[in-house]
């Protein structure tokens, strides 16, 4: 019997983490969904009771050894890991460069930069003696585009971009795929919440397409990688942005 497709989603409690996941339980693929919020045990019950296999664990990805035991986790209840979407990541803080403080300027790198990195190095060890596996981080469009008061933010999806580009090279003889996904403005309660804190974005036109991104349209894209029908495709960084990069 074939053994049925295992995937890790983090940043699953909403937005384009959840989409993923829901589109991954209508492929019947086993899904281990993973958030600091709380609210992803009520997502994945939720799944459950419409037939999905899903287990949530509560995951710090800016904590080593909180990744680690959500490897492990899934490991124990699947028996290998063969995909991940790498969705976790907080928006910045809303302010101009030069009044950006450290602090929060280390927080937006904790989360996005060396969140991925934990992510990624723990599900590509889990993956690496099987020589099979697909991981899809969620950078931005802004780490291309850049956006007004958003340094910080543009500054660690750019560096996401970098990684996977690495990490591509280092897996690629072991048959794992690694790429990033590019997202432009979606509708999620993390974007939202950027906008209404950010009155530089009220300036930036969403174009060429003119409207933002229902979250399942970025997730289908994020599944396509993670799945066998992008077998020959590693090392990208692919824009789901409605042309925002390109206007």
């Amino acid at each position: 019997m074939a053994t049925k497709r295992s995937i890790i989603v983090t940043g699953g409690a909403s937005g384009i983490g959840k989409a993923c996941a829901e589109l991954a339980c209508e492929r019947g693929w086993a899904v281990t969904l993973a958030d600091r919020d709380p609210q992803g045990a009520t997502v994945a019950e939720t799944l459950r009771a419409a037939g999905g296999d899903v287990r949530f664990v509560e995951t710090d990805v800016t904590s080593e050894d909180s990744v680690r035991a959500l490897v492990r986790a899934a490991l124990d209840a699947c028996g290998q890991l063969h995909g991940a979407i790498n969705s976790a990541g907080i928006v910045g803080s809303s302010k101009p460069i030069h009044e950006i403080d450290l602090a929060a300027w280390d927080r937006v790198h904790a989360v996005n930069m060396r969140g991925t990195f934990l992510c990624l190095k723990h599900e590509i060890a889990a993956m690496w003696d099987h020589r099979a596996g697909s991981v899809v981080c969620v950078s931005s469009a802004a780490a291309i585009k850049g956006l007004p008061w958003s340094s910080d933010y543009c500054g660690s999806k750019a560096g996401i971009n970098g990684m996977v580009r690495s990490a591509a090279m280092d897996c690629a003889a072991q048959g794992i795929r690694v790429n990033a996904l590019l997202p432009g403005p979606t509708i999620t309660p993390l974007a939202m919440n950027s906008s209404n804190a950010n009155p530089a974005l009220a300036k930036v036109r969403i174009r060429p397409m003119e409207r933002m991104a229902e979250p399942v349209e970025v997730a289908r894209a994020a599944i396509w990688l993670v799945s066998d029908e992008a077998s020959f495709v590693t090392g990208v960084s692919m824009p789901v942005d409605g042309g925002m990069v390109v206007a």
